[in-house]
């Protein structure tokens, strides 16, 4: 049980350089998407959304490839996905809580934040999937070397996973 707990709430793979800089960009693109398209919120969330699906469909493809395919790492793997959907939701209540409380009225900062980072976080995920499953023939070379880090770790977990550790 304590192994599915800690593969729900670890953040060493989130909380990265380059994903907290994904959420800078978010933090200061987004209110701009906001003023010139209204509410962008709905749309970053739908954004967000098509990621995770590609992200669980060449993941799974990937675990079907490598025969690292378990309804154990499936189950944590849900739940990981429903605490990331939620997270955005946080950040869209701290927004509100910072205008209500502080009367502070800004633009989304902490939504858009949040989710863009995550965003980002879950497509450098979906292409090391869709390298692991034997799709790297459509991934562009320099996207590949861009998150060959991802590609490395996701690798090295399965082989872990099947108990082959390097």
């Amino acid at each position: 049980m304590n192994r599915y707990f800690q593969s729900i709430v670890s953040l060493e793979s989130i909380i990265k350089p380059t994903n907290v800089g994904a959420g800078f960009v978010g933090a200061f693109i987004g209110p701009f998407i906001m003023e010139a398209f209204g509410n962008g919120k709905f749309w970053a969330f739908i954004l967000f959304l098509a990621i995770i699906g590609a992200d669980w469909i060449t993941g799974i493809a990937a675990a079907k490839k490598d025969d690292t395919y378990s309804s154990e790492y499936g189950i944590s793997g849900a739940l990981r996905t429903l605490l990331m959907l939620w997270i955005p939701v946080i950040g869209w209540l701290l927004d509100k809580v910072t205008l209500t409380v502080f009367g502070i009225n800004q633009p989304g900062y902490a939504f858009f934040a949040i989710t863009i980072m995550l965003a980002y976080h879950t497509w450098e995920s979906m292409t090391a999937n869709a390298y692991r499953a034997g799709w790297e023939k459509w991934i562009p070379k320099s996207v590949t070397a861009f998150v060959s880090s991802e590609i490395k770790a996701k690798i090295d977990r399965a082989m872990k996973q099947k108990g082959e550790e390097k």
